[in-house]
């Protein structure tokens, strides 16, 4: 399974005059194909389907789906036959 990358801090002011910090979480760096929420998302449903035994995901989109690409790459990453449609 893919693991989602680390809060990332980064210091505003470099001088240390305002005390600022700001993290940053990087949802896009999770991986190309499937990041931020579609991995959030997806990551439950796909931990309760392998639990339950389930061997197919079956999803549903719109004409160029974002989601049915990334179901599809979480799908085979984590060994089940996907079908969107």
């Amino acid at each position: 399974m893919i693991n989602p990358k680390p809060i990332i801090q980064e210091i505003i002011d470099p001088d240390k005059k305002f005390a600022v910090k700001i993290f940053i979480k990087r949802d896009d760096l999770i991986h190309p194909l499937i990041s931020g929420n579609k991995w959030w998302k997806l990551k439950y449903n796909i931990s309760e389907a392998k639990s339950t035994g389930h061997k197919t995901i079956l999803t549903f989109g719109g004409a160029f789906s974002n989601h049915i690409a990334a179901t599809a790459v979480m799908g085979k990453i984590s060994g089940f036959k996907t079908i969107g449609v």
